[in-house]
């Protein structure tokens, strides 16, 4: 039993509260509502001082453009100047906010959830936002004892700005005669503007979904699983030579298709740019090898990191820990299981088309394809990961039976329990996002693979059909 897949989280929230470890997510307008997003505006306003100088943005769900309105209003009327970047990818509003030194950043979108749902993303300062820094302002939202003021609103875009930065970072590309692309943009935040910087750069760009629409009709805006890429790969299997690259809603999260038309997973993307970046800090002589390594990746992301002489640093699974853990960590860059990069370069940041070009970057220097680098991989035996309604297995049942079962295993609680063994990884966490347990099961080696998950399913029944179905989903594909 051999499988290379992506352990991804794909978000569907059935829970009506929309306040998350870090963010807010929801439905709109039952959980995420403009009254509501007026309110939080209200709260961060009166946490800031007077006259802070507020970016505010947001991608193209339908729902983006009242709930962004209302944000704003609340900050205005706490004295709280608004610069109003209008809507586009989470990465330029992060690039702005960056630029113009704001005092905070809140972007309304809901990622790579679907069209129905709308969230709020939020830097207070220059880090991510802490669950300390958001249950206050839960706290002031509820409360509504805002400070009255009356702040001013600016419309401001540093679109030109962000494109010149990085054709200057990337101009080289251009001269080395790049070769084809394949861009699915699915219909989200990088629609009109990564074909347009890639061709800029001297690709042939091919596009599909690349029409900006809230509705997200062509594929689910969550770009990390392969399901959700058949057209991308089909495309890239017609086109020789070429590569595929898809973004999810709001531009954050950026996914791989190889030439021959197969989606190479977040934890191969990870172990690429390890050996990138670990392979220039030699060259370079540089003592910095801290790379922050999201817990729910392969633990094999995490030897191929030490085998290179790196030090990983395993960080709870979500965008603010990861960012937050680049920052104080100094890290050279950070690695997430579904499809987020962070790079020092970025100040600890993550931008989906600015890691594309990184990977084009690679291939150009190792002057290999994309499918010669990932046969050159080692194998990752893992399941994809396993999402189990709450109601069906409880966190303190699936922690107790595991315990039993891996009484030798070396316990990490970083994010819910990691179980090191011998031979493999067991994760099991709850989800920040909905009422689910997730769980990773791995083993270094086919039979060490197979013992553990057969292990896993005598202790926790629970999970056996739904184990059954993922290797007949494996199967059939």
């Amino acid at each position: 039993m051999t499988m290379n897949h992506a352990m991804a989280e794909e978000l569907i929230l059935p829970e009506s509260d929309p306040w998350k470890p870090c963010d807010l997510r929801g439905v709109f307008p039952d959980a995420v509502s403009t009254e509501l997003f007026r309110d939080i505006g209200g709260a961060i306003g009166t946490m800031l001082p007077p006259s802070s100088r507020v970016v505010v943005a947001g991608d193209f769900r339908l729902s983006t453009p009242a709930l962004k309105h209302a944000l704003a209003e609340g900050l205005l009327a706490t004295g709280v100047d608004v610069l109003d970047a209008g809507q586009g990818p989470t990465p330029l509003a992060y690039f702005t906010a960056s630029r113009v030194n704001a005092d905070a950043v809140l972007i309304v979108t809901a990622s790579h959830n679907p069209a129905s749902h709308n969230g709020l993303k939020l830097m207070l300062g220059s880090s991510p936002t802490t669950p300390e820094q958001l249950a206050k302002i839960r706290a002031l939202t509820i409360k509504r004892a805002f400070r009255p003021g009356s702040g001013h609103r600016e419309e401001i875009n540093l679109l030109q700005d962000y494109e010149r930065t990085l054709l200057k970072r990337w101009n080289h590309l251009h001269a080395n005669g790049p070769g084809q692309v394949v861009l699915d943009a699915g219909n989200g935040a990088w629609s009109e503007i990564a074909p347009e910087i890639f061709r800029r750069l001297g690709f042939d760009v091919t596009c599909i979904s690349c029409v900006i629409d809230g509705n997200f009709p062509d594929r689910s805006p969550d770009c990390s699983r392969a399901s959700n890429l058949t057209r991308l790969s089909g495309a890239v299997a017609e086109q020789p030579d070429s590569i595929g690259i898809a973004w999810d809603g709001d531009g954050d999260r950026v996914a791989f298709v190889d030439e021959e038309g197969i989606f190479v997973s977040p934890d191969e993307i990870a172990i690429l740019l390890t050996h990138a970046v670990l392979e220039e800090q030699d060259k370079t002589g540089s003592a910095n090898r801290r790379i922050v390594v999201d817990i729910k990746s392969s633990d094999l992301v995490r030897r191929a990191i030490e085998q290179l002489r790196g030090i990983p640093l395993l960080e709870r699974t979500g965008h603010a820990f990861m960012r937050g853990r680049m920052v104080v960590e100094q890290a050279l860059m950070g690695l997430d299981a579904c499809g987020h990069y962070f790079f020092e370069e970025l100040n600890g940041g993550d931008d989906g088309l600015f890691a594309a070009l990184f990977i084009l970057d690679l291939l150009q220097q190792k002057g290999l394809s994309l499918a010669q680098l990932r046969r050159g991989l080692p194998q990752i035996f893992a399941m994809p990961e396993l999402r189990i309604p709450t109601e069906s297995l409880t966190f303190s049942r699936a922690v107790d039976a595991l315990t039993a079962a891996f009484p030798e295993a070396g316990i990490l609680k970083i994010d819910g329990l990691r179980f090191t063994l011998k031979d493999g990884v067991v994760l099991v966490r709850e989800s920040g996002t909905e009422a689910v347990l997730s769980l990773r099961i791995e083993g270094f080696d086919a039979r060490s693979h197979e013992r553990i998950l057969a292990q896993c399913m005598l202790s926790l029944p629970e999970v056996a059909a739904q184990v059954h179905r993922e290797l007949q989903d494996i199967t059939a594909h």
